[in-house]
């Protein structure tokens, strides 16, 4: 049965929606841009994730069902937003620093999100693990994003620190458990969390998009690239 909660369903509601966003950015990888191995499976693998932990946030949310079943869905959901983050950061370093250094990085980055994984499951206020620990992640890809922006060293690192410096803003309003908005339907903190989280997917699409097609451009042109 669906829930009787108006800010559940908003939040059940924007979770589809930011999982359909999130395959529509894999289209965008895989369909408008230049394949790059490392860089284009690390983006693909991340929103596909996310847009699995999406879904089964829209199912927690939306559906009414008994406390251990709720408790057990949360463990995939969890795994899967801890390897997002971790591709999140190999993403970023894959930008600043080349193919073969994010490759070193990919798997003690895959242990330290199945470390916070097995955290979850034996601590009782996982949600703020969770904030805690995207927060980390999300501040060392800003610094490496921010990095490449300034030297202009990477075309769409302007677009892709301005996405995580939203996705940052998301989280912090996700801890916030009294904001209550009213925007047409009603909002709680984690319907404003998915509602700031789409402009920082929508920014991270476009800094993706860019990315590529000024690399075809600065190639071609032999010109500076744009960021």
């Amino acid at each position: 049965m669906l829930t009787d909660s108006p800010t559940e369903m908003t939040t059940a509601i924007t979770d589809v929606i930011l999982a359909a966003q999130s395959a529509a950015a894999i289209y965008v990888i895989r369909r408008k841009t230049v394949a790059r191995p490392m860089w284009t499976r690390v983006w693909i693998w991340l929103f596909a994730l996310l847009s699995i932990a999406s879904l089964i946030g829209a199912a927690a949310h939306g559906l009414e069902m008994a406390a251990s079943i709720e408790s057990a869905i949360w463990s995939p959901a969890y795994l899967a937003l801890g390897l997002t983050m971790a591709l999140f950061v190999i993403a970023a370093i894959t930008m600043s620093s080349g193919h073969e250094k994010s490759r070193r990085f990919l798997m003690p980055a895959i242990m330290i999100a199945f470390a916070f994984f097995s955290i979850t499951q034996i601590w009782s206020d996982s949600f703020l693990l969770f904030v805690i620990y995207e927060c980390i992640a999300m501040a060392l890809s800003l610094t490496l994003y921010t990095m490449c922006f300034w030297q202009r060293s990477a075309a769409g690192s302007g677009f892709l620190a301005t996405g995580v410096l939203v996705g940052i803003l998301a989280a912090v309003i996700d801890t916030q458990k009294t904001l209550h908005v009213t925007l047409i339907w009603e909002f709680n903190n984690h319907g404003v969390f998915h509602l700031v989280q789409m402009i920082s997917l929508l920014l991270l699409t476009i800094g993706l998009y860019r990315s590529h097609r000024e690399e075809i451009s600065s190639e071609e042109q032999g010109g500076v690239v744009v960021q």
